[in-house]
């Protein structure tokens, strides 16, 4: 019997529903209606979205050769006429990164490096220390 009275519902539900709402139905039929798409024409002069192995490669590097990589260059300690630069230990004279090594002012705490009509002025780099701060206790 319970059967029975649940087809009946949904069979007056399903009813009733074409009736509340027409404009689906109208929105149905029009999905249905044969539409009119692009041409041939159109289509093969469109160009094509995807791109092949070589064509993607060649465009990698162009973009790789335009990345411009920026140079770090920290001086660690000096002593006397040489100065140790990115781990590395240099005299005056000496070539590092296209750079000439032409200054040492170890009371100062910097070099001088020359590059054509550039100039460099490298500082000692410091570290730093945590400081801890005595605090008064007012008690």
């Amino acid at each position: 019997m319970g059967n029975k009275l649940l087809i009946l519902l949904v069979a007056t539900i399903m009813a009733s529903a074409n009736s509340h709402y027409p404009l689906i139905d109208n929105l149905v039929n029009k999905i249905k209606e044969k539409r009119q798409g692009l041409s041939p024409i159109v289509i093969t002069n469109t160009p094509n979205p995807f791109i092949d192995e070589k064509t993607l490669k060649k465009e990698v590097k162009k973009v790789s050769t335009f990345k411009q990589k920026w140079l770090v260059l920290r001086l660690y300690a000096i002593l006397d006429k040489r100065a140790k630069i990115n781990g590395r230990w240099y005299r005056i004279g000496s070539k590092l990164y296209g750079y000439r090594l032409v200054k040492t002012d170890p009371l100062k705490g910097y070099v001088v490096l020359l590059r054509k009509n550039r100039v460099l002025r490298l500082f000692v780099q410091h570290k730093r220390k945590k400081r801890f701060i005595k605090i008064k206790d007012y008690r």
